[in-house]
């Protein structure tokens, strides 16, 4: 399998290597791949941080994207590893810890489980191979709390807590805050409910973590979606008002006391429609003889909506 690299622009420099600074001591790398949904398909991507020993102090980084429509998350994160072992070699780092957050790549590097698939041992091997090149590399397994934040959006990376992180409370995931803002106004005005975008998480997000991240209009939109999720879709009625268009239960539209058994009011702009023509209210006209008069020539070009039965 063949996958290109392409590199960002938020390189410490253009090429992505760090200016000469002293390299002597002990170094880490931290590298991620992931998968999210994007609106085309899948998206893969990586980041890798190289810190020395210590202090934090950034050596190299980088993030790009994985062009390859059929990859795994496996193969991103090993792609990421061998990247950044790569550019470990080339920076003239000899000893590098490899923090995983993987347990199973922590596993694999660690040669206690052998690769089961053909394309994963080829990556292990690229792995290894790179690894001869260093005098020592140690995996280290790290928890959640002891990993570099890494946006499952941007593939951008925290080190220098540059960039402000939101974080799923139902699933943990993070990512950044300009990123969350831009996957919640593009879910929102596709017609659906936002959920958290990292790939395979079946995570809603909901409106109370979310709201500092909402314009107004957003907020509108979100609570309409709820509102419609919690209506069934046969149960569903729109005000007839093209200025309103509010949204309501059949249900409880029917079960509500009117003067009249199809006249009813609108919740929102209180305009009188008929629920049974789905249209403005009819003054002294049946719904019969409505009919009648609305099929016949007009210059107002009005039909009924095959699916939702309203009047356009």
């Amino acid at each position: 399998m063949q996958t290109k690299y392409m590199e960002e622009e938020d390189s410490p420099n253009p090429a992505g290597k760090s200016s000469p600074r002293d390299i002597t001591s002990d170094s880490y790398l931290y590298f991620k791949g992931m998968i999210r949904e994007g609106t085309r398909g899948l998206i893969a991507g990586f980041g890798i941080v190289i810190c020395r020993e210590g202090d934090d102090n950034l050596l190299f980084q980088m993030k790009g994207s994985l062009h390859d429509p059929n990859i795994t998350v496996l193969e991103a994160e090993l792609m990421a590893l061998k990247l950044g072992l790569f550019e470990a070699v080339s920076l003239g780092i000899d000893h590098i810890s490899i923090y995983c957050d993987n347990e199973q790549i922590f596993e694999l590097v660690m040669g206690r489980s052998m690769p089961e698939q053909e394309n994963i041992a080829k990556l292990m091997d690229g792995v290894e191979h790179i690894r001869q090149l260093l005098k020592s590399s140690i995996p280290v397994l790290v928890t959640g709390n002891q990993t570099k934040k890494t946006c499952g959006i941007c593939f951008d990376n925290d080190i220098k807590a540059e960039k402000k992180m939101f974080s799923n409370a139902l699933c943990n995931h993070q990512f950044c805050v300009e990123c969350m803002k831009q996957h919640i106004e593009v879910r929102l005005t596709e017609g659906g409910v936002p959920r958290c975008p990292h790939y395979g998480c079946q995570s809603n997000l909901t409106l109370g973590s979310c709201v500092h991240l909402l314009t107004p209009k957003l907020r509108e939109i979100w609570e309409l979606r709820i509102k419609e999720d919690s209506i069934p879709v046969c149960d569903r009625f729109h005000c007839p008002n093209p200025r309103c268009w509010a949204l309501m239960s059949k249900t409880e539209l029917f079960e509500s006391t009117q003067e009249d058994g199809v006249r009813r009011c609108c919740f929102k702009c209180h305009k009188p429609f008929c629920i049974n023509c789905k249209v403005p209210w009819h003054s002294n006209l049946s719904c019969d003889e409505y009919k009648t008069l609305s099929l016949k020539p007009s210059t107002t070009l009005r039909r009924q909506c095959r699916k939702c039965q309203h009047m356009i």
